[in-house]
């Protein structure tokens, strides 16, 4: 902990240093020739700056209307991710999930209790998989161990389908978007000939030239939009079969809390001794 301490506070030194280092090196006084040619260099980078981002607020303009539906688009995606992003993450935790195993044995909490913890997981951690898992074999914990098993599996299931229907929004976003962009520069090319044949009479390559470069802008926009989103639905298709390994570990563990596997005891004798075990712990 010491180590990576002493690392932050070196890289953050070395930040300052670099921050401050052209500051510095301009307040060196010499002379007022070299004075002069640093207030030059200084409004001429301002004025590129300011340049710069004239020029590409007005690349976003010269779009055209393709624009507004490519931003509403990922004003979505990053709706949708985010949300999603709250629910695999922070809802479907391992570590809650867990403690949620932990309270939900029988020899720590009583029978009686176990709907009331279940209905308090699912109102703090909304779309979480595990506690509707949990709620669906205890409906079913007098029917034995076969019972509960075919309940956490079917409600797993369930539970993990809807997770993985969330994140299909995100691959909507991945594919509409370069149509969209694509769909643009077909309609900003098909102008830019237009505009070409109606003036006939004058600079026929320079026209050609800005529509094209201005149809191109949604087709760059679309990529861009895209590419980043393939990468969050990628991320998140993994997070979600992690979360599908988690819950059946943690569905085993909390029917080992109901039937404990007892060394040197065959199969037979455990299922038949079920019921038993069941009756036994309930009363």
């Amino acid at each position: 902990m010491e180590n990576i301490k002493r690392a932050i506070f070196l890289c953050f030194g070395v930040w300052m240093i670099v921050l401050a280092a052209p500051d510095a090196l301009a307040q060196q006084p010499t002379g007022e020739a070299n004075q002069t040619q640093t207030s030059e260099l200084t409004e001429q980078s301002e004025g590129s700056k300011q340049t710069k981002v004239a020029t590409m607020w007005k690349l976003i303009k010269s779009g055209g209307l393709m624009m507004v539906p490519l931003a509403l688009l990922a004003l979505y995606g990053c709706y949708k991710g985010a949300v999603q992003v709250y629910f695999v993450i922070f809802s479907n935790d391992r570590v809650k999930d867990d403690a949620l195993v932990k309270r939900l044995d029988p020899s720590v909490t009583a029978l009686e209790e176990f709907d009331g913890v279940i209905e308090d997981e699912k109102i703090d951690r909304d779309r979480a998989a595990f506690p509707p898992m949990c709620e669906a074999a205890m409906k079913r914990i007098y029917e034995g161990k076969a019972a509960m098993e075919e309940a956490l599996e079917v409600e797993g299931a369930l539970q993990l389908g809807r997770l993985k229907r969330g994140i299909k929004p995100l691959q909507a976003v991945v594919m509409v978007a370069p149509l969209l962009g694509l769909l643009g520069t077909v309609y900003g090319m098909i102008a830019s000939f237009q505009s070409i044949s109606l003036n006939s009479g004058g600079n026929v390559k320079e026209d050609l030239s800005s529509g094209i470069y201005e149809a191109l802008v949604t087709t760059a926009t679309g990529l861009t939009i895209a590419i980043p989103f393939l990468f969050l639905y990628l991320w998140l298709n993994r997070r979600a079969d992690q979360v599908g390994e988690n819950i059946n570990r943690q569905a085993r563990q909390f029917l080992r809390g109901f039937f404990p596997v007892e060394k040197g005891s065959s199969a037979g004798e455990q299922g038949g001794n079920e019921a038993s075990t069941v009756e036994t712990q309930t009363i």
